[in-house]
């Protein structure tokens, strides 16, 4: 019988974000506990709030205090302000922070699967903020797995990319050592097998890869423990518009028809994508309390979107965009009084983001 606890601790996957990242992996926790959430019912009712409202709360048929589930029931954000708010749970107790939840299962041919499923207090596919955007939810569930050969080492990734998934051989899948390597996709968090531009089939992804390098601390789960895994309500009170990356905030993993059969979840071969504009230059200097950044980009660009990280530090950025009318110019960002690394980006109409570049 393997070790499958071993196996899940020694091929945890390293996430390797974007310079221009918002949001990490964090502990399904975050969105239990965020204060400004809320559970409720589907025609609003309240159920509970922080800190009644825990993972510990949740459960697939009832919850901790005997209330039925159902399910239309969802955890909200009560706010909107999700960047500050998701800042704020990570803050609060730095167990939040940096997790994965590992979950090893044989599928119906008898091949044992490694899954390592990633929790994001929400997807921000925005790429130039509200500028232009589509298929922004609240919650984010995306997942790595890795199906094992019959000498217990891994012979397939699979890599899950908005409603489907891309899979490569273990042989050619990017690693180091036993670690593999996840190009997370900005906003979107999508999960990809290089660095670079990728095309939805709708849209683009960005994962310039040039953001923290992370591997998460691992927490083992089984089929049907802990109980929140089977909840059956929503992350997110997210409802889809008319938009075609639009969709409802997601279920727990545990409802998914791929968490008993890993293999239900096939990889598709990855869609060609133009060529993606190129990055701006940019220049970053102090006055006073705000950031001046000056911007000398691609004419056909519509958007700049500008991000700040603590300097030396390996956490999420906060993003802001602005609208462009002219190739050349200069924008002021408030910035506390730190030193950051500012990273610039634009988009083109037809051709997505650039990757990330960093400003002198």
């Amino acid at each position: 019988m393997p070790d499958t606890r071993a196996l899940l601790q020694r091929y945890t996957p390293r996430l390797v974000y974007d310079s221009q990242e918002a949001y990490f992996a964090d502990s399904a926790a975050v969105f239990t506990d965020s204060p400004t959430n809320t559970l409720r019912r589907g025609n609003g009712a309240t159920l509970a709030t922080p800190p009644k409202l825990s993972l510990g709360y949740l459960g697939p048929h009832t919850y901790n205090d005997g209330t039925k589930v159902l399910a239309d029931d969802l955890i909200g954000d009560t706010t909107r302000t999700y960047a500050k708010n998701a800042t704020a749970i990570r803050n609060r107790d730095p167990r939040y922070r940096d997790r994965a939840y590992g979950h090893a299962r044989v599928d119906g041919q008898g091949r044992l699967w490694l899954q390592y499923w990633l929790f994001y207090y929400y997807n921000d596919y925005q790429l130039v903020g509200s500028i232009l955007t589509g298929g922004k939810h609240e919650g984010d569930w995306e997942l790595v797995q890795l199906r094992l050969g019959a000498d217990e080492r891994p012979e397939l990734a699979v890599y899950s990319q908005h409603k489907t998934a891309e899979s490569r051989p273990w042989a050619t899948t990017p690693k180091q050592g036993d670690t593999p390597l996840v190009f997370v996709a900005r906003g979107s968090h999508a999960n990809y097998f290089s660095a670079g531009s990728h095309f939805t089939g709708t849209w683009f992804d960005q994962a310039d890869g040039q953001g923290p390098k992370i591997q998460p601390t691992l927490e083992v789960v089984a089929d049907n423990q802990p109980a929140w895994l089977q909840w059956p309500g929503h992350w997110g009170d997210t409802k889809p518009g008319f938009l075609p990356l639009d969709s409802l905030s997601p279920t727990s993993p545990g409802r998914r028809p791929h968490w008993l059969d890993p293999s239900k979840l096939n990889g598709a071969e990855p869609k060609t994508a133009p060529a993606a504009p190129p990055a701006p230059k940019a220049t970053a200097h102090r006055s006073g309390d705000h950031l001046v950044v000056a911007y000398d980009t691609d004419p056909n660009a519509s958007a700049l979107v500008v991000a700040m990280r603590p300097k030396g530090t390996d956490e999420p950025a906060t993003t802001h965009a602005f609208g462009l009318d002219q190739a050349k110019g200069t924008v002021e960002i408030p910035a506390e009084n730190r030193d950051y690394d500012v990273w610039t980006s634009v988009v083109a109409p037809d051709r997505g983001a650039s990757e990330g570049t960093k400003a002198t």
